[in-house]
């Protein structure tokens, strides 16, 4: 009864009017349930579109009643989040434990400075068992360190005493080998963030860092350290072009992790989006589609995950020359509401997936559907320059980039285009792809490509001339990035077939300049 008797003595003390929790009465005319709903219906796509809907048309997101209202907002929606029903479908219970353990953590260390000793006391006692069960690390050492201190001053009893510092001690040593963990990652994907062009060398740091996470994953056996652990195995075997070394690792992390307590669903999903990538440079289709599906079934619609499976799913459908599935699942991804939220660089790889999806309609090998059926608004030349950051992955991403918009040229008809495109590549190539390294296929197909410059842009004298090149290209496989399939999306060999019919069709497809 303390504890109640003190929780109700600071709510009644501190608390307004009420309680104010948005999302809960749609027919609300209140500005901000307005505002609450016009945002999760996707009416409303940035703060200058709000600004002239409150304000009136001559405002932008800069007009200083608007900052003030936009953020008082946000300190009322952050206050709704701590009202979110963990018991819908969507979180299974170790999401719904995270949420929970860190809202009752929060809580115990609010109640501290008002002398709550009590109601801190008994929210600490009900969740340090969940927190244990998850393995929420942070968690459980926070409270650990709060009972040993109350059962050492308030209700002194040093068995319990001894009992929580062992346990707050155990998580420090847990926590510490986490962070050791993460730090190790961090400093060996920060290179794949921005550039997909291979690096083997990773490989090399990454078993040194294995090697000395290893006796820590033995001792701990904690979600974060696990996850951190199989994260890196997996760069390890990837970042060395190893397919079938890079499927084992994520086969091995998703059968660690499927069932225990403590790993949301989204946890095997994610691995499970890398082994599709490697069982399609693999060629081995039907276990991808399998796993494509098992990856779609553990992601929020709308997530993170969710976008990255529905890009894995393209890679299978592009390489299985199944184009008209993959142009289904572009629609999906590009109609769903939180698409234009995604991280630049993620938007920048969707822009590219529209640009072949729009070439492979110019080849006939994907039929429109709905409005898509009218002129398409998808302009190449304008298309280089809406992917910044690729532009600077000279030995990546640049290169699909660059590839794609050539071969349009070729279905434009625009040959005098074409002709500089082409020589610019062969340049390219000299400057930034080397003959015999991990770009060589890249290499390869560019001096293919410009074989069709020199032949005057006829088939015969093209292909007769690219022989060698694709000869060449075909003895080395498929290279690993750090996403395996984001740089040769549609295979060059299937690439250079297109580029070969684009020469023997009639007329310029209608496209935007």
């Amino acid at each position: 009864m303390k504890a109640l008797q003190e929780l109700i003595n600071l709510v009644t003390k501190y608390k307004r009017r009420e309680v104010k929790v948005l999302g809960y009465n749609e027919d609300a005319t209140d500005r901000n349930e307005i505002f609450y709903g016009m945002l999760a219906d996707g009416r409303l796509k940035s703060d200058d579109e709000a600004a002239r809907y409150f304000f009136g048309e001559d405002k932008d997101g800069s007009f200083t009643e608007y900052r003030n209202f936009r953020n008082a907002f946000l300190k009322r929606l952050v206050t709704t989040f701590f009202f979110i029903d963990v018991k819908r479908q969507e979180f299974n219970d170790a999401r719904a434990a995270l949420h929970t353990c860190y809202r009752n953590m929060a809580a115990v260390r609010m109640l501290l400075p008002r002398g709550a000793r009590h109601t801190a006391y008994e929210i600490a006692k009900k969740t340090i068992d969940q927190a244990i069960k998850y393995e929420l690390t942070e968690v459980v050492l926070d409270l650990a360190r709060y009972l040993r201190d109350y059962y050492t001053f308030v209700e002194q009893d040093l068995h319990k005493m001894a009992q929580y510092k062992k346990i707050a001690d155990e998580n420090m040593e847990a926590l510490q080998a986490i962070m050791k963990a993460e730090s190790m990652y961090c400093d060996l994907i920060a290179p794949y963030v921005k550039s997909k062009s291979s690096k083997p060398w990773v490989s090399e740091k990454a078993r040194v860092c294995l090697a000395e996470l290893e006796p820590l994953v033995q001792e701990h056996q904690v979600h974060k350290l696990h996850l951190f652990y199989h994260t890196i195995a997996r760069l390890e075997r990837a970042s060395v072009h190893d397919h079938a070394g890079t499927a084992e690792v994520c086969r091995r992390a998703i059968r660690y992790f499927e069932g225990r307590y403590a790993t949301p669903k989204s946890v095997p999903g994610a691995f499970a989006l890398t082994l599709i990538a490697s069982l399609t440079m693999l060629g081995q289709y039907e276990e991808a589609e399998g796993w494509a599906k098992y990856a779609e079934e553990c992601a929020e619609v709308g997530t993170h995950n969710w976008f990255k499976g529905l890009e894995q799913q393209m890679a299978l459908q592009f390489h299985q020359q199944d184009y008209q599935a993959a142009y289904n699942v572009y629609r999906k991804a590009s109609s769903q509401k939180h698409f234009g939220h995604l991280a630049t660089v993620e938007q920048e790889i969707w822009k590219l997936h529209e640009a072949y999806i729009q070439l492979l309609i110019a080849a006939g090998k994907i039929t429109p559907m709905g409005a898509a059926q009218k002129k398409s608004g998808f302009q190449p030349t304008k298309f280089l320059n809406e992917v910044p950051e690729f532009a600077k992955d000279k030995r990546g991403m640049n290169v699909p980039v660059l590839v794609a918009h050539a071969i349009f040229l070729l279905y434009l008809k625009r040959h005098d285009e074409a002709y500089d495109r082409f020589l610019a590549l062969d340049k390219y190539a000299d400057r930034h792809l080397k003959e015999g390294d991990d770009a060589f296929r890249s290499y390869c197909f560019i001096k293919a490509l410009l074989q069709i410059q020199k032949a005057d842009f006829t088939r015969k004298g093209s292909e007769e001339g690219a022989a060698d090149w694709l000869r060449r290209m075909s003895t080395q496989p498929v290279m690993l990035a750090d996403a395996p399939h984001e740089v040769e999306n549609i295979s060059y060999e299937h690439l250079w077939g297109m580029a070969m019919e684009a020469l023997e069709q009639r007329g310029g497809v209608i496209l935007g300049n």
